[in-house]
C-alpha cells in the first residue's frame, strides 16, 4: 500500500475532499487522515499488539461520517514510572548532599581540590537537583482519539500534543457534527 492515501481511495460519484491531513504524528504509528463529505478515512501503518504479539501493520479504516454517533478527543497526562521517579529522587538527594557538604566544609575536608572550586560544585549540585524535580514531577501530555461508529466498530488512535493534531481533530469534529 502506497504512503499517500489519495491514491488508494476510490470516490464515489459526486464525493469530493474536503480535507487531507498527510503527516500527523501518532504514538510509535505513521497516520493519514481524509476527510470527505461523506467519508472519514484514516490510515495508520506501525506496530500494534495482536493476541500478545507486536507485528506491523496497515490499516485503512473508512468511516461513514453518518454513522459516527460519538467523536472524542482529549487530552490525557501521563505521569513517568516509578524507577524513573525514584531515579530523580536520588539525584534531587545527592544533590542537596552535595550543596550541603560544600557548605559544611566536609567536601573540601575530604577532597582538597575542591576548595578552588566551590562556586562550581555548588552549580553541579544545583544542575542535579533542578534535573531530579523535573524527573519527578515531569508528565507526558498526549491526544487521544476516540471514535464510534455503528455497532461495535470503534477507533483509538493516541497523537503527540502539538498544534497542528489539534487542528486536525478539530476540523473532523466540525465536519461530522456538522452532518
Amino acid at each position: 500500500m502506497k504512503n499517500k492515501i489519495t491514491r488508494n481511495v476510490t470516490l464515489n460519484r459526486g464525493e469530493v475532499i474536503q480535507k487531507e491531513f498527510k503527516n500527523l504524528k501518532v504514538k510509535n504509528k505513521i497516520c493519514s487522515i481524509l476527510v470527505t463529505d461523506k467519508r472519514l478515512i484514516i490510515y495508520t501503518f506501525g506496530r500494534e499488539l495482536v493476541k500478545g504479539r507486536k507485528v506491523k501493520r496497515q490499516i485503512m479504516n473508512e468511516i461513514d461520517l453518518n454513522s459516527i454517533h460519538r467523536f472524542e478527543y482529549f487530552y490525557e497526562f501521563q505521569s513517568r514510572p516509578l524507577l524513573l521517579r525514584i531515579f530523580g529522587f536520588l539525584l534531587f538527594v545527592v544533590g542537596a548532599f552535595l550543596a550541603y557538604a560544600n557548605y559544611s566544609g566536609t567536601a573540601v575536608a575530604y577532597f582538597p581540590v575542591l576548595a578552588t572550586y566551590t562556586y562550581y560544585v555548588y552549580g553541579g549540585a544545583a544542575l542535579l537537583v533542578i534535573v531530579g524535580l523535573v524527573t519527578i514531577f515531569s508528565t507526558d501530555k498526549l491526544l487521544k482519539m476516540q471514535i464510534r461508529s455503528g455497532m461495535e466498530e470503534k477507533t483509538d488512535l493516541i497523537f503527540f500534543a502539538d498544534k497542528y493534531n489539534e487542528l486536525a481533530l478539530r476540523y473532523i469534529a466540525g465536519r461530522i457534527h456538522h452532518k
